[in-house]
Parts: structure tokens; sequence; C-alpha cells
């Protein structure tokens, strides 16, 4: 039993070592960095990688370039950017999910006549979605907005950027009475945590309501 889950470790291990060459336009990059700043935007194929997957068993499917924004305006500008562009964004916490959300691929729908034979009991069924296909795009690595804007120890709750963690939140919160419930997920960010809802997280520890909308 532990041998076959080293040779299936092993296996996902190598299905990620599928970092392919950026296909921007360097203008665009150079626009990245006009806002970001330049030691904020790479390019390196082993940073694209490395933002390319999580913990999950999906395969390494990295960005074209990686982006570290440290405002809400940055965020809002590169996201403007993106949608002009026509560039797919894909957000960063830590990297410890479990459902290949960080990586940079697109679903094909099935085409819409397309059913499949129909059943002994029913009508035919629209078919599956195709397979993923890497589309490349921005990686927004958010660790960098980690600052706490606001607490209310009176109501319970506290405002904080997306990058903050876990530890660092108890640690802010120390000598309050206050914590952050411990999870299995070691330094997970606190908005991703407070998101998750297939873990019974979402709206459980967390609300979430500001967003970047790309078109403002």
């Amino acid at each position: 039993m532990a041998l076959r889950r080293v040779l299936a470790l092993g296996a996902a291990l190598g299905r990620r070592s599928c970092c392919s060459k950026p296909s921007l336009p360097p203008d665009f990059v150079e626009a990245l960095r006009a806002v970001a700043g330049a030691p904020n935007v790479s390019t390196a194929a082993a940073v694209r990688e490395q933002h390319g997957h999580d913990e999950s068993m999906h395969p390494c499917a990295p960005p074209d370039v990686v982006v570290w924004p440290q405002a809400v305006g940055q965020v809002q500008e590169l996201a403007a950017l993106c949608h002009r562009c026509r560039v797919p964004m894909v957000p960063f916490g830590t990297g410890t999910g479990l459902e290949g959300g960080v990586n940079a691929v697109q679903v094909p729908p099935p085409p819409p006549a397309a059913l499949s034979p129909p059943g002994l009991s029913g009508p035919g069924r629209a078919q599956s979605p195709g397979s993923p296909v890497c589309q490349g795009g921005v990686c927004f690595d958010l660790s960098r907005m980690d600052g706490i804007t606001e607490l209310s120890l009176e109501d319970f709750s506290v405002t904080v950027e997306p990058g903050v963690t876990r530890k660092a939140l108890n640690k802010h919160l120390r000598g309050t009475g206050l914590w952050f419930p411990v999870g299995t997920v070691g330094r997970r960010g606190v908005v991703g945590m407070g998101m998750r809802t297939e873990l019974r997280r979402g709206g459980l520890w967390g609300v979430h309501s500001c967003a970047v909308i790309a078109g403002q």
C-alpha cells in the first residue's frame, strides 16, 4: 500500500512539469510592469510553473506571466488592462487549493445540439464538456496584499486583504481574546479558507463582498 502511494505521488509530480513558453506580446508585459513595478512582474519559467498548479492532482497549466499587486488600485488597473486586451486572469493565494482552481485552463462547452443516444428510461442527455485547454494569461499572486485594515471587537469581525494568512491574523488578534479557527490547510490565506463552501467554511467563517469588476 505504501509503495502504491509513493508511485501515485511520483506520477502526480511528474505531470506537473509541463511549463510552456510565454506567448504574450512584450508590450503587454511592459504595461503590467508600468502598473505593478518591474520587480513585481515575472515571466520566468520556474515562477510560472510554480503558479500553474496547487495541491490537487491536476496537471500543471502555467500562466504566461505572474504579477504581484500590492494595492486594490493596482488590481483594478491590471484587471482593466487584461479586460481591454482580452487576456485571462487567474487569482493565486497560497497555492494550497485542492480543485485545480489556479490552473490557467478553460473547459470548452459541448456543442449545443450534441446529444448522447437516448437512454432506456429517458431522452438523450447533453454531452459533457470537452477536455481543459491551456489558456495562459496573467496570474495575480495576492500574497503581498497582506494588510489587516479593520478590527471590530464588538461584532467579532475583521477586514483583511486577500494575502493575510491564518497565522498572521491570529498574531494580530493576540491579546484580544479572539482567534481564527485552526484548519487542516496549514498557512492557507484567511480569505481562501472563508470562501471554501465545499468544506463548510464559506459563509460560516467569513462573508466576502468586495470585488474588482474588470470593465470599470
